[in-house]
């Protein structure tokens, strides 16, 4: 046996998808992430959040973000991440901003830690971080940092894929400016909306 993405799937299981499948494959990753992000999300704000990652524009490559396997490269393999940030009034990075979110992920019954980073690492600027990994392997992180910005990411391990026809078939279908929203914010359960295979290509509009 090959070996096993984040899915469990092998690289000739993957190779034997149709196009469309995996194209629909990455749809229901994208949608599930979405998921995760709008309700931790709507546990810290529900007003505007600022978008720092996660436009529609295909997959991110792999082993720069997620943890790479043996084989996987930026062309065979992509992850998905979403990122939003917002700056909350008076907002220092106290740990105990941190503490609500390891409460929430613990009432899920993920994986939860609070890691205190700078005691980690020595970098700025000092942050703490709330951590957890769902039972489907999507890592969600909430950063408290001490200039006030606070992260909330939404990260999924590793796929085997054919990234490259993944992006084409992704971009082929969303125009570029819809990437991101305008002023590149917006409340908690608003994003790009995925495609469908069926839908026209761009350049069948353009005819």
């Amino acid at each position: 046996m090959g070996v096993q993405d984040s899915s469990g799937m092998t690289r000739a299981e993957v190779a034997g998808l149709s196009a469309e499948e995996r194209f629909d494959l990455y749809g229901v990753r994208y949608e599930r992430a979405r998921e995760l992000l709008t309700e931790a999300q709507l546990q810290l704000s529900p007003g505007p959040w600022r978008w720092l990652t996660g436009g529609v524009g295909g997959p991110r490559g792999g082993p720069h973000a997620a943890y790479p396997f043996p084989g996987s490269d930026s062309r065979n393999t992509y992850y998905i991440d979403l990122t939003r940030t917002i700056h909350p009034e008076g907002a220092v990075g106290a740990r105990e901003d941190a503490e609500p979110m390891v409460a929430y992920f613990e009432s899920k019954g993920w994986d939860a830690e609070l890691a205190d980073i700078e005691s980690q690492t020595g970098l700025g600027p000092h942050r703490f971080e709330a951590r957890a990994v769902t039972q489907d392997g999507f890592n969600v992180v909430y950063q408290v940092q001490d200039n006030g910005q606070y992260n909330l990411s939404v990260m999924s391990g590793l796929f085997w894929a054919d990234r490259p026809e993944l992006l084409i078939e992704i971009n082929h279908r969303i125009p570029l400016d819809s990437f991101f929203p305008p002023d590149d914010e917006s409340v908690p359960g608003v994003y790009v909306e995925f495609p469908k295979w069926s839908d026209p290509k761009l350049e069948e509009h353009e005819k």
